[in-house]
């Protein structure tokens, strides 16, 4: 009986884990397409009239795309964790 309710705790823990992961990973998601827009001082204006991003705005989304990647795995990490148990 104390297997079955530990491993039953472990189940639940596991689930929880999945679904906080899964938040995370939809939030760094919004958090990356939101930050798709240069913000002011990411742009530089060119001799031709026109502007290009500068290398602070793709070190940004570098760092965007990089949480969605972390946060992707600790999603995938507990999902199997979870399938596992079940």
């Amino acid at each position: 009986l104390a297997v079955a309710q530990n491993r039953s705790v472990e189940l639940d823990k596991a689930y929880e884990e999945a679904r906080a992961a899964y938040l995370a990973l939809r939030e760094a998601e919004q958090r990356r397409d939101q930050g798709i827009e240069t913000q002011p001082g990411e742009r530089l204006g060119s001799a031709a009239g026109g502007s290009r991003p500068t290398e602070q705005y793709f070190g940004r989304q570098a760092q965007l795309e990089q949480e969605v990647e972390l946060a992707r795995k600790r999603y995938e990490a507990a999902q199997k964790r979870w399938n596992d148990l079940k």
